[in-house]
C-alpha cells in the first residue's frame, strides 16, 4: 500500500531540515579540531590545512607543508617559507624559498597573487625590482646622480652563466633616474618584482649591496587573506569546526550533529534547530 501524498511531503520536509551526513561530519568535526604544528608555527587551524588537517578542514590555496621543521606554502607556482601567521588579523608573513639562499635562483619568477585569496599588506609591504643579465655601469655612471634607489652591481651565476645584476627600490620609469641608468636597465635580459617589508627599504637604499638585499629577502613580506573568516568565527563561537565542502565548494561548519552552512545553531535552510526539535 502506497503512503498518502501528505505523508511523503512531510517526510521530505523533515529530511531536508536534518543535518547533512551525520556520521561523516562527526568524523570531519573531529579531524578539523586538529591543529598544525611545524617549527615556529604552532596551533594553526582554519583556513590552513595539511599535515594532520584534511583538505575539507581548510580553504583552497592554504595548504601548509612542513619541510625539516620549516612550514611552507605554494602560491601561483612559487614556494614560500612561512615566517608568521596571525589568524586574528588574517596576516601571513612569508619569504620566497628560492631567494633564501641565493639572490640568483635558477628560475626567475615574479611574485604574483592575482586570482588568489592573498594580497599584499600595503601597510607594510613594497615591491622592489631585480634586474639580471645587464651591462656593467662604470663607477662614474653608477654615481652620476645622487639619486637613491639603485644598488651597486652584483654578480652571480645562473645556469652556469656569469651575469651582472642590480636591484631597484623605485620604478625605473621615474624621471629622476639618469638616462644612462634607465637605458642600461632597459637592456637587461631579465627582471622580476619581489615584495619586501617597507621597513627594509631605507637600508636597501642606503647600503645598496647584495648582502643587504639577501637580508631583506630573508625577512619576507606580509600578505592579507580572505577566506570566509567572519563565517568561521560564527561557526567557532557556536562550538563548531570550520571547513570547506569539497563538493559544493562552499564554507561549512562541522558540528557534533552534522554540518551546517554557517554555525551549529542553524539548519541548512536557516531554521534554528530548536524549532526543528520543538
Amino acid at each position: 500500500m502506497m503512503p498518502p501524498p501528505w505523508f511523503i511531503s512531510i517526510l521530505t520536509m523533515i529530511l531536508s531540515l536534518a543535518p547533512k551526513s551525520m556520521s561523516a561530519n562527526d568524523e570531519n568535526a573531529s579531524s578539523c579540531s586538529a591543529r598544525i604544528h611545524c617549527g615556529d608555527i604552532q596551533d594553526i587551524g582554519y583556513p590552513f590545512w595539511g599535515l594532520d588537517r584534511p583538505e575539507s578542514c581548510g580553504y583552497p590555496g592554504f595548504r601548509l607543508n612542513c619541510n625539516d621543521d620549516n612550514p611552507e606554502i605554494t602560491i601561483m607556482s612559487a614556494t614560500y617559507r612561512v615566517l608568521h601567521i596571525n589568524t586574528s588579523s588574517q596576516l601571513l608573513q612569508v619569504a620566497r624559498m628560492d631567494y633564501t639562499e641565493s639572490i640568483c635562483p635558477t628560475y626567475l619568477l615574479n611574485s604574483s597573487f592575482n586570482s588568489t585569496p592573498f594580497a599584499y599588506n600595503r601597510e607594510s609591504t613594497l615591491d622592489i625590482w631585480l634586474f639580471y643579465g645587464c651591462q656593467p655601469l662604470t663607477d662614474v655612471q653608477n654615481n652620476s646622480t645622487s639619486t637613491q634607489g639603485i644598488s651597486s652591481q652584483f654578480e652571480c651565476t645562473i645556469n652556469e652563466t656569469n651575469i651582472i645584476g642590480y636591484y631597484l627600490t623605485r620604478n625605473v620609469s621615474e624621471t629622476s633616474f639618469d638616462t644612462v641608468i634607465r637605458n642600461t636597465l632597459g637592456s637587461c635580459n631579465y627582471s622580476v618584482s619581489i615584495p619586501v617589508m617597507s621597513s627594509e627599504v631605507p637600508s636597501l637604499e642606503e647600503i645598496g649591496n647584495s648582502d643587504i638585499l639577501e637580508e631583506a629577502l630573508s625577512l619576507g613580506f606580509e600578505l592579507r587573506w580572505s577566506a570566509n573568516d567572519s563565517m568561521c568565527k560564527s561557526c567557532e563561537d557556536s562550538g563548531g569546526q570550520c571547513g570547506h565542502d569539497l563538493i559544493t565548494a562552499e564554507f561549512t561548519c562541522y558540528c557534533s550533529d552534522g554540518s551546517y552552512p554557517r554555525d551549529c545553531r542553524l539548519t541548512p535552510q536557516g531554521t534554528y534547530t530548536s524549532l526543528v526539535n520543538s
